[in-house]
């Protein structure tokens, strides 16, 4: 009779030490045998136990490296986002457009020209156009060092957009360099009105404006009166 309680109890030790591996598994990292019984099998029990403390304090280990890596991806996306946000910040200081007089916009261009600024560039320059109604822009390139393809093509991308809302774009600031750079790659910019110096830019705009002017004030005397 005592033998087979013992093979009872032994085999409820074992059932015992297998819904605790289960619960372990299910994640449950606080389940323990926490045998009383001194027998042979308790250190068995007493061995998984330590297992599992050790497995706990591993697994415990790892979430904290995990928490600290996900705290580490949040800054570093942070500093990120403000880093971007400042380099667009940095890209619409340096495409700013200024009304220098009456009907006349000024877009500087200095340094190398890209697609990114040449987009922000161009954006300013449209949004000012539309603010202000001013019919004639100038785009002084004497401080972009040099003029290839891509930034031609940016330049006639730009002038494009300004005349499909109604303003002329004037490229001045073209050195001999640029210019024999401009005619050894073949860039037709024929369809664009260039000056040497941001001075002749200002005063064809100044005598175009004056035109425009007479132009409008003629129209106004020739319409009938009502």
């Amino acid at each position: 009779m005592s033998e087979l309680f013992n093979i009872t109890n032994m085999k409820d030790r074992i059932t015992r030490v297998e819904d605790i591996l289960a619960s372990v598994a299910a994640g449950d990292m606080d389940a323990r045998i926490g045998s009383e019984t001194e027998d042979d099998f308790s250190g068995i029990e007493a061995a998984i136990d330590l297992l599992i403390n050790d497995l706990t304090d591993e697994l415990r280990k790892r979430e904290k490296m995990q928490q600290e890596l996900e705290s580490k991806l949040s800054k570093i996306q942070e500093q990120q986002k403000t880093i971007l946000q400042q380099q667009e910040d940095l890209l619409e200081l340096s495409s700013p457009v200024s009304k220098v007089w009456d009907n006349i916009l000024i877009l500087p261009v200095i340094g190398t020209l890209d697609s990114q600024r040449t987009q922000v560039m161009m954006e300013n320059l449209l949004q000012k156009i539309v603010e202000t109604g001013c019919t004639i822009s100038i785009l002084d390139i004497t401080g972009v060092p040099t003029v290839d393809t891509q930034v031609a093509n940016h330049l006639l991308k730009t002038v494009t957009a300004a005349r499909l809302l109604g303003a002329e774009c004037i490229i001045s600031g073209i050195s001999p360099a640029i210019a024999q750079t401009i005619v050894h790659l073949g860039i037709d910019l024929s369809a664009i009105r260039t000056k040497a110096t941001l001075q002749d830019a200002m005063i064809f705009a100044m005598k175009q404006n004056k035109r425009d002017d007479e132009i409008r004030a003629l129209g106004a005397i020739a319409l009938p009166n009502d």
